[in-house]
C-alpha cells in the first residue's frame, strides 16, 4: 500500500460517499513543459476559471478547446510533477490530495507526540577508550542496550547503566545526541541499542506505507487524524449545504450538525490511540535503569 490508500480513505471520510466529477488524461504530460493535456472524455465542468487535480497537483485551466485543455500548473501551493497516460483528473476537488497529504503528515507528527513510536535499532562497536557514541536525531528515548557476549553469539547480556545525552556539540556526536555507557562491554565486542523514534513522513502519494514505520494494525489513524483537521476548516459532504444535490436549505443541516461529526470521529480516533499505546506497552514494556553503585 501507498501514501494514496491514505489519502483515498480520508477523502472518503470527508465527502461521505458524495462522487466528484471526474475525467482521465490521454497522454504523458511531464513536470515542467507541458501548458497543456489532452482529455479523454468530453470537457463538461471543465472549462476557464475551474480548478482541476492530477495526482496531488492542482492546475488553472485557461482554456478549453474540444479535448485540449489549457492549464497553469502547480496551483494552489501544489507542486507541478509528470503524470502517466490514463491518470484520474478530478474537476474542483473539494479536499485537494495535496492537502490531504501535508494532513497526514501532520497527524504522523501528532501520533508520535501522543505516545506512539516506531521502534529502531543502531549498532556500534565498543572501545575501551571510548564511554560516548554518536546515536541519530530522531531519538525519542532508549528502551534497551545490549551487547554481544564472547561466550556466544545468542546471548545478548544487558548493559544496565547509561545515559541519554542530547544537545552534544556536533564536531563531537554529529547527531549532537549521545549515548553514555556506564557498565561497558570488552573492547571490540558489538552494542546494539533499540530506541523509540517518531513516525517517518510521506513525501509523496506513491511512498509506501511501510516506510512511515507505523505498525500496520494502525494504519486507520492517521486517515482519522488527517479527516478531523480538514473538517476543522471545512465541512464534511453530509453536513455542506452546498455539495449535496439538489443543494441542501439551511435548515436541513441543525446548527451543531458538523461539530457531531467531528465528536464521533475524534471519539473514535482517541479509542484507536489508547489500544495503540497499550499494544506497544504490552510489545516494548517499560525497562527500569539500575543506579549505579
Amino acid at each position: 500500500m501507498t501514501a494514496q490508500t491514505w489519502i483515498d480513505r480520508t477523502r472518503d471520510l470527508l465527502l461521505s460517499g458524495t462522487v466528484e466529477t471526474i475525467n482521465r488524461l490521454n497522454g504523458v504530460i511531464n513536470s515542467t513543459t507541458a501548458g497543456s493535456f489532452t482529455i479523454e472524455l468530453a470537457a463538461g465542468p471543465i472549462a476557464p476559471g475551474a480548478v482541476v487535480e492530477i495526482g496531488t497537483e492542482l492546475m488553472y485551466v485557461t482554456s478549453v478547446s474540444g479535448l485540449n485543455v489549457g492549464v497553469i500548473r502547480g496551483y494552489g501551493g501544489s507542486t507541478a510533477t509528470t503524470h502517466a497516460d490514463d491518470s484520474i483528473i478530478r474537476i474542483s476537488p473539494q479536499y485537494p490530495a495535496h492537502m490531504i497529504l501535508d494532513a497526514l503528515n501532520d497527524d504522523l507528527n501528532d501520533l508520535s507526540a501522543q505516545g506512539l513510536y516506531q521502534m529502531k535499532v543502531a549498532t556500534f562497536t565498543y572501545t575501551a577508550s571510548t564511554q560516548g557514541y554518536n546515536l541519530a536525531s530522531d531519538v525519542l528515548s532508549v528502551h534497551r542496550v545490549t551487547f554481544s557476549d564472547e561466550s556466544g553469539d545468542l546471548s545478548e547480556p544487558e548493559v544496565r547503566r547509561w545515559s541519554l545525552r542530547r544537545n552534544r556539540l556536533s564536531s563531537t556526536f554529529a547527531s549532537e545526541t549521545a549515548l553514555v555507557l556506564a557498565d561497558t562491554p570488552t573492547s571490540g565486542q558489538g552494542v546494539r541499542v533499540e530506541y523509540k523514534a517518531p513516525f517517518t513522513t510521506l513525501s509523496a502519494s506513491s511512498t509506501a506505507l511501510s516506510t512511515v514505520g507505523l505498525h500496520s494494525e494502525a494504519y486507520d489513524l492517521p486517515p482519522l487524524g488527517a479527516a478531523l483537521a480538514l473538517m476543522t476548516f471545512k465541512p464534511i459532504a453530509r453536513e455542506s449545504v452546498m455539495t449535496q444535490s439538489p443543494i441542501r436549505r439551511a435548515e436541513e443541516v441543525p446548527s451543531g450538525a458538523i461539530s457531531a461529526s467531528m465528536r464521533d470521529l475524534r471519539f473514535r480516533r482517541e479509542q484507536r490511540l489508547e489500544a495503540e499505546k497499550m499494544r506497544l506497552a504490552r510489545m516494548y514494556p517499560t525497562q527500569w535503569l539500575r543506579s549505579g553503585e
